[in-house]
């Protein structure tokens, strides 16, 4: 189900993963190796910020899994292809169904939209690789790469369609800009999400290199969309004292919650932008 805006300003969506470690976990990780403690953290976390929807990040959940699982590491291992072990991790079995139970728990006890963040291609790639095979070299990676491994994702994220997730952000980093990322290359994900009904995103944190995300949002550079219907929040606007918030004639409003920005803050911050 994707939110309808408020009848009082725009929805809001918060990537808040670093606050819920500083705020609810004492500053530590996350609880990625039980998942109901895992989802606990997030209904706390959005009993504080009464969001329209939330990204949790799957980076933490793939490095704990594979902790957790080193003999899956065999598997991946002694290719010089440097996409070969993201291929053989991705599409590991008790991955998946391990996935889809953390999503499926998570949506249940939170009470808002979750979205998955999905890390670039390109750290994946990367991550993959050097877990499987520490004293490889990574070369520089190619187009044919970072549409590999959206294919390898996207049937990975199709697993989750009974969870009840309500989206999934692809994250882009310079490493796949660098190597020719388009939106072209991430229309596996973008083909899954619209044959579910999810929301499709690209998340892009710097805002150095241009990309042209087309219709789709592109959460920190809204320059790179063509769809105006949301906005992003710099970190800034969580440090501002002045109470008066700018009005914003959007649908959404992202913002990415900096760790140790204090709760009072973020509520009164959210609640001058739902009374515009």
């Amino acid at each position: 189900m994707i939110v309808e805006k408020n009848k009082t300003g725009p929805a809001i969506w918060l990537n808040a993963h670093a606050f819920a470690e500083h705020v609810l976990c004492g500053g530590r990780a996350l609880p990625w190796a039980n998942n109901t403690e895992f989802a606990e953290v997030y209904k706390k976390l959005q009993g504080i910020l009464e969001a329209d929807r939330i990204s949790v990040p799957l980076m933490g959940f793939l490095d704990s899994w594979i902790d957790r699982h080193p003999h899956v590491l065999q598997t991946m291992a002694g290719k010089s292809r440097v996409r070969f072990a993201i291929k053989r991790f991705l599409t590991n079995q008790d991955l998946r169904a391990d996935m889809l139970e953390w999503m499926t728990v998570c949506c249940a006890m939170v009470d808002t939209e979750v979205v998955l963040e999905i890390p670039s291609n390109a750290a994946l790639i990367s991550w993959a690789h050097a877990r499987a095979n520490p004293t490889a070299k990574i070369e520089p990676l190619s187009d044919l790469d970072i549409d590999s491994t959206s294919v390898y994702l996207a049937d990975t994220v199709r697993q989750l369609k009974p969870s009840g997730i309500a989206g999934i952000v692809s994250t882009l980093s310079e490493s796949d800009l660098n190597a020719g990322a388009s939106v072209e290359l991430y229309k596996p994900l973008a083909n899954v999400a619209e044959n579910y009904h999810w929301q499709f995103a690209f998340r892009k944190p710097l805002v150095g290199t241009q990309f042209d995300s087309q219709q789709y949002y592109c959460l920190g550079d809204d320059a790179g969309s063509d769809n105006t219907d949301l906005v992003s929040l710099s970190a800034e606007f969580w440090q501002e004292s002045e109470s008066k918030t700018a009005a914003l004639d959007s649908k959404w409003a992202y913002a990415e919650l900096p760790g140790f920005v204090e709760p009072e803050v973020v509520r009164t911050k959210i609640a001058a932008l739902r009374q515009q």
